[in-house]
């Protein structure tokens, strides 16, 4: 590791690209199996970790291409405590694995010729429960404790920052930023929206952001949406300082309920172009987004077109979502 240190989102106004549905393309483009929909214990088999390798490889060498930031990201997503346990990790070995799955982004990063000042290495935390069930019984207080083994482990090796997906309650959200905060640890928070434009919980996604602030003093850099498509959740965006806390997208390819895409036993690819325009008004829209990248049924090849979409949106006239 060298002594220079990236960019992040939250201090940069430049465009940051992160990687797509990792889990959908390892079940569907490379045939692996997910027990528990869990990819970072592929490290540990051949075939696996040849096939991440050439999942995180691909985007690396975009983000060089165009001349972007990259966030890597999303290996770790199901790789704490009790995930990890019904894999057959203790607690020594899934702080290992979380490490190892860091240093692959580090090399894949030096392979790729990715400046360190664009290299953003990121721990990814998933929720603690099924992100496409209510999980309303886990407060704040047990969140932060079940979330802070995984995020002092990311500080520990190193990651520049963290990164939550997919979380469907506030409660949860609070912890994890509190948790984050007593590491001194960058934190990006990204909720995931039903069909009705709300967290599974209930609340607005505007609710959502202003009490995990209210709660934690700010203590998000900023936050996401991720596991949803723009036509469910482009609506729920409105004007005002709450939406200006909203730096990035990680969206499906598809507009079909985001737990079903992980269970259609092929992948969902959606349209990519059509993505990609979507992501170019939401940019024009709400001009202090620059994180993107995708979700479920998502790969390069949609963060490609989304990344050429945005580097040429300042010269292309506004388009609506339809």
């Amino acid at each position: 590791m060298t002594d220079t240190s990236p960019q992040l989102p939250h201090t940069s106004d430049a465009l940051f690209l992160t990687d797509g549905g990792t889990e959908t393309w390892l079940m569907y483009k490379r045939g692996l199996e997910l027990p528990h929909f869990s990819a970072f214990h592929l490290l540990n088999d051949h075939k696996g970790l040849a096939a991440i390798r050439d999942y995180y490889r691909g985007f690396a060498h975009l983000a060089a291409r165009l001349g972007t930031s990259f966030i890597f990201d999303s290996l770790t997503y199901r790789a704490s405590r009790d995930w990890g346990a019904l894999l057959g990790y203790d607690a020594a070995g899934l702080a290992d694995m979380n490490q190892r799955c860091l240093q692959l982004y580090r090399d894949i990063a030096a392979e790729a010729g990715l400046a360190r000042d664009k290299t953003v290495i990121s721990g990814c935390i998933g929720p603690k429960g099924d992100a496409y069930q209510t999980n309303q019984g886990l407060t704040a207080d047990q969140a932060q404790a079940y979330h802070s083994e995984q995020i002092a482990t990311f500080k520990q090796a190193g990651a520049d920052m963290a990164t939550a997906l997919t979380l469907n309650a506030t409660a949860e959200a609070i912890g994890i930023a509190r948790a984050a905060q007593d590491q001194d640890l960058p934190l990006a928070i990204s909720f995931t929206l039903e069909k009705d434009r709300r967290l599974r919980s209930g609340e607005t996604l505007q609710e959502a952001i202003e009490a995990v602030d209210a709660a934690t003093q700010a203590a998000p850099a900023y936050y996401m949406i991720n596991c949803s498509h723009p036509l469910d959740f482009g609506p729920a965006l409105q004007d005002g300082a709450w939406v200006r806390r909203i730096r990035g997208l990680r969206a499906n390819a598809s507009t079909l309920d985001h737990g079903t895409l992980c269970q259609l036993g092929h992948l969902e690819e959606g349209n990519p172009k059509e993505l990609a325009a979507q992501y170019r008004a939401l940019k024009q829209r709400f001009p202090d987004m620059n994180v993107f990248g995708g979700c479920c049924g998502t790969d390069v090849v949609h963060v490609e077109l989304i990344g050429q979409a945005l580097l040429t949106s300042a010269d292309s006239p506004a388009v609506a979502l339809a």
